[in-house]
């Protein structure tokens, strides 16, 4: 009933676009309408060479089967050798923005803006076009809208805000190619520049005169350039099977479009700061997968919950303009209605949907990063007809770059033409939205979020409050104390996330009920404490990344799209408490300016120097910018000069005061100087050697590892599973070796590709120069091998610590790398991208230092662990969050009465069984004597698995996201350590490392490192 409620309304709303559409194009000049200007020549050649390479006339609309031809300004042919879209060529970034450059120096109606720079130090450009008129004010203009992006500057004016919407220039930002192998945007938005400089079509003219276009033609720059590398390297070798695209980005491949939130890319923090700069009203990112032209920014169910309802009003009106224009120009496989979901505003696109902005995205049907023109044969689900897809793709179709390209520019236009007719509503709505999101206090709520100055995790606050800081959101300090109502928080829930709300519960089959009303209580927060409120303009941003998330799992959309849970004070293990009570906002306050960092530096006298243990990443930084320094590491918390110190806490020596009093001011981190070391147990804490392994068959996760290590500044050599099958010694340059999540499973790890056909190499050479020298090798197809299994073995063996996790410990344990451990995987759908709940089960194993109890980390499945004290058990636990042990069968009496059997008399007490100890979901069974007997696969007490870290109870299990049900998840291990003769191999069930999101959970992997050698301290053997 649900989805026949929702198609109604889609339904209503497809039929109600159109009138919308025709009511507006009504208002809208007739000579508006697509058509060459009669009176303006075509270039001859490149318009023959348009319909050439054009497959079918179907796939060409009167706005781009001809060339307006200029004699000052050059066509991207110049650049090219040939049209866009030829079927011999891509560009690489420099020859587009040597295009674009040659373009503004021929056109007073272009400028080209640099950007910023990639990772690799490559440039990213913005291109603004629009007449002489508009090009001549941009900066006026830009104040004009500035003033509706924040309604604040004009005393919320609306009649002085009307006045700017029917005067001011809308912004229409484009942007191309984040996605490597998706490679037509550059060259169609080449000619898109050309055309919107040149063309005097009234329809043109019309978009020029009122509509400041902006175009980065290439966002991920350094991908583009490899992914031309190996379409030449293609090209020159016909005969031979082409690399995959190893790596995109430095760092992140596909998932670069899953950064809007954690802004660790600079792709992703460049493209933010332009559409802020220019307070663009739209961001349109363009994409390639379906055929012919997804709209997909309307997509499905559920839209983000923090977002205004006028943005999802606006991407209907706009996506199915699109569909009826395009279908009217006979354009085949035009769409708006899909299964992408707007819940997570993780995408690019959807910067402008959390800065007041339109969020808009294109699949247009692309060949896989190729030119060449490709027969292709399509599934029915790309060509069945359905009620939102009137006129589909056909069944099969040669498909070119040129059609792609066509579709690109036909639909930008179609929507940049739109948005000039329709610019004042707008411009208005862009207003309202900005409004809107300052009286949110008011409103909606909430009317801040509040982070108090004694959080006992100042660096991590601090991480969290810089990133709001990229969002271009507004932070405040509280000049004294103050004290505020806020609802009391569900005790049973317990952790650091938000004060009030606390964890959702589990879903059960019990009919919903409505919320109770919260009790409140007040709280009183010290002078500093950080308050980001919500009476500013990007207030929902703030909100969307603060809030917790909670994805039903009755919800109709059973197959979400990306994660569903991303609640950042959960993934950073910081309180942001959420204020509901709008007088937080007359709190005595000052805007924050400048890098937030918490106080750091040297304290007290003497040459021995304590460092709490808070699980502040700024601890790791710290050990290894000391590398000759004396780190020891208390086993037990302590107190001196004044201060309690958890387990864990550093005790240093052997470094000046003044040098460290420097390093830790830059990294916030507080240290007390005592005159003698304190009476605890202590063991050394080393800046231990790591390498970081990867697979040939897939990079990228592992690459949010390597971006965070980097950016704490932490060392470590990047190695191949194909060196570690070659090197018999590992010990000798690596303590610790990390294997994040890889691509594939147990057995591609060890085989990897197939070894059929041609080497493929990756390696930087003169056919393929933008290949990195920092990951090569001359044949990307071998896999680790089980020489290479057994060089792993033999270094933990010896000594070395491996970390492995998700799909990675899968293989660990499917290898043997471990005993007594197995994987649990839960239903497909019971958890989907969630931060769950998880307690701490051994605060004695140095793996747990400086981590609170109740941290919520992330899953992507629910993955978790069984542990068992026998070599291939499956454990002993209960399941399902019960308490363990055996059951009794059927028969009579109750269930704690013991069971007669008849025609026997009772037992004598001495027959009974002896009652077996309780075990819990997390535990091994204990041994009995009886095993003992034949103790062949009884696993030693000093080489068990040590269990670490737990899932919660499932009550109390789901912190943000979706969980449907998790009695096969609550109570579970989630991180187990592992012996294995001198060494541990670490097996995590979550990914900790992950999208820069899960800050609070790197300490978990950076204990492991610095105790590689003492991570048996603190453990209880079994008695046998």
């Amino acid at each position: 009933m649900t989805r026949l409620i929702r198609t109604a309304g889609f339904l209503s709303l497809m039929l109600a676009a159109p009138l919308a559409v025709a009511a507006a194009q009504a208002t809208a000049p007739i000579e508006s309408r697509p058509g060459r200007a009669p009176n303006q020549p075509i270039d001859e050649e490149y318009t023959k060479k348009i319909k050439e390479y054009t497959t079918e006339p179907f796939f060409l609309s009167p706005l781009v089967d001809y060339l307006p031809a200029s004699k000052t300004v050059p066509t991207p042919k110049v650049t090219l050798g040939d049209i866009a879209g030829a079927p011999t060529k891509l560009p690489y970034s420099k020859e587009v923005y040597e295009y674009m450059r040659l373009l503004a120096k021929s056109s007073p109606r272009v400028k080209v803006f640099s950007i910023g720079t990639t990772e690799e130090g490559r440039e990213m450009i913005a291109v603004a076009i629009a007449s002489e008129a508009l090009m001549s004010k941009l900066d006026a203009n830009k104040a004009q809208l500035a003033k509706l992006a924040d309604p604040r500057t004009i005393n919320f004016n609306d009649a002085e805000a009307d006045k700017i919407a029917a005067t001011a220039a809308p912004v229409y930002y484009i942007t191309g190619t984040i996605h490597s192998t998706e490679a037509g945007a550059p060259t169609a938005l080449m000619e898109l520049a050309y055309r919107l400089a040149v063309d005097e079509s009234p329809y043109i003219k019309n978009i020029r005169d009122h509509v400041i276009t902006l175009i980065t033609p290439i966002v991920e720059v350094d991908g583009r350039d490899r992914t031309v590398d190996l379409y030449n390297w293609h090209v020159k070798h016909p005969n031979e099977v082409a690399p995959q695209l190893a790596y995109w980005g430095h760092y992140v491949a596909h998932d670069n479009n899953r950064d809007a939130m954690g802004m660790t890319l600079k792709l992703t923090q460049n493209v933010l700061n332009t559409y802020v700069d220019w307070k663009a009203q739209v961001l349109h990112d363009l994409h390639e997968s379906v055929a012919f032209m997804y709209d997909n920014t309307i997509g499905d169910g559920p839209y983000n919950a923090w977002i205004d309802p006028l943005l999802t009003n606006e991407w209907q009106m706009i996506g199915w303009n699109n569909v009826q224009e395009m279908t009217r120009y006979g354009m085949p496989g035009v769409f708006a209605h899909g299964d992408f979901d707007t819940w997570s505003p993780g995408y690019l696109m959807f910067i402008a949907a959390t800065h007041n902005g339109i969020s808009r995205l294109y699949e247009t049907f692309g060949n896989g990063g190729t030119a060449e023109t490709v027969d292709r044969t399509l599934s029915p689900s790309d060509y069945e007809r359905t009620w939102f897809k009137q006129n589909p793709a056909i069944p099969r179709v040669k498909w070119s770059l040129r059609n792609n390209n066509n579709y690109e520019q036909t639909g930008l236009l179609v929507s940049l033409a739109y948005i000039a007719n329709n610019r004042h509503l707008f411009l208005n709505n862009f207003y309202e939205k900005s409004k809107r999101s300052i009286t949110k206090p008011k409103v909606e709520g909430p009317a801040a979020y509040v982070f108090s100055a004694n959080d006992p995790r100042p660096g991590a606050q601090a991480d969290l409050l810089r990133i709001m800081q990229m969002q271009a959101v507004e932070i405040s300090r509280a000049t004294s104390a103050f004290t505020i109502t806020i609802p009391v928080k569900r005790a049973a829930a317990g952790g650091a996330g938000r004060g009030g709300r606390g964890g959702a519960a589990a879903a059960t089959d019990a009919a919903p009920t409505t919320p109770a009303v919260p009790a409140t209580e007040t709280r009183e927060f010290p002078a500093g404490s950080y308050i980001v409120r919500m009476d500013q303009p990007y207030s929902r941003i703030a909100d969307a990344l603060l809030d917790l998330q909670y994805w039903s799992p009755t919800d109709p959309q059973k197959n979400p799209y990306d994660d569903t849970g991303w609640s950042f004070p959960q993934g950073f293990n910081v309180e942001a408490v959420r204020v509901t009570d709008v007088k937080v906002l007359d709190v005595p306050m000052t805007r924050v300016t400048g890098k937030i960092t918490p106080a750091g530096g040297v304290a007290g006298g003497g040459n021995i120097f304590a460092i709490n243990h808070n699980g502040d990443n700024a601890l790791a930084t710290l050990r290894y910018k000391l590398p000759s320094a004396d780190f020891q590491s208390a086993e037990e918390s302590f107190d001196a000069g004044g201060t309690h110190f958890n387990r864990g806490s550093f005790v240093v020596r052997n470094v000046a005061s003044a040098d460290l009093d420097k390093i830790t001011k830059e990294l916030g981190l507080k240290v007390t100087a005592l005159a003698a070391a304190p009476s605890v147990k202590l063991h050394p804490a080393r800046a231990a050697r790591v390498a970081i392994l990867h697979t040939w068959t897939g990079t990228q996760t592992e690459g949010w590892w390597r971006q965070a290590f980097d950016q704490l500044e932490i060392p470590y050599t990047y190695i191949s599973t194909q060196e570690v099958s070659k090197d018999a010694n590992l010990n000798a340059k690596y303590d610790v070796i990390l294997f994040p999540p890889a691509g594939g499973g147990g057995q591609a790890i060890i085989d990897g590709m197939p070894m059929w056909r041609n080497p493929m190499p990756w390696k930087n050479s003169p056919e393929t120069p933008n290949i990195g020298t920092w990951a090569q090798t001359d044949d990307v197809r071998p896999g680790l091998g089980y020489n290479g299994l057994e060089n792993l073995a033999n270094f933990v063996k010896r000594g070395g610590v491996m970390v492995a996790t998700t799909n990675t410990a899968d293989f660990a344990i499917q290898f043997g790398l471990v005993n007594g451990v197995s994987s649990n995987s839960p239903r497909r759908g019971e958890v989907v991208g969630s931060f769950l709940r998880t307690k701490i089960v051994d605060d004695a194993s140095p793996i747990a230092y400086g981590v609170p109890d109740n941290l919520a980390v992330y899953s992507a499945n629910g993955e978790s662990f069984n542990v068992s004290s026998s070599r291939g058990g499956r454990g002993g636990g209960g399941g399902g969050g019960r308490a363990g042990g055996a059951s009794r069968v059927t028969g009579r009496g109750a269930p704690d009465d013991v069971d007669q059997v008849q025609g026997f008399p009772q037992l004598d007490p001495r027959f009974l069984p002896v009652p077996r100890p309780t075990v819990q979901p997390w535990q091994y069974a204990p041994i009995t004597d009886d095993q003992l007997r034949n103790p062949l696969n009884i696993i030693p007490p000093d080489q068990r698995p040590r269990v670490i870290l737990r899932f919660g109870e499932q009550r109390d299990l789901l912190a943000s996201g979706l969980l449907d049900g998790g009695a096969d998840i609550a109570q579970r291990p989630v991180v187990v350590d592992v012996p294995l003769e001198k060494g541990h191999v670490v097996l995590f069930g979550n990914n900790p490392v992950y999208r820069g999101e899960t800050i609070g959970s790197y300490f978990l992997v950076f204990n492991t490192i610095l105790h590689f050698d003492n991570l048996n301290a603190g453990r209880k053997n079994d008695a046998k």
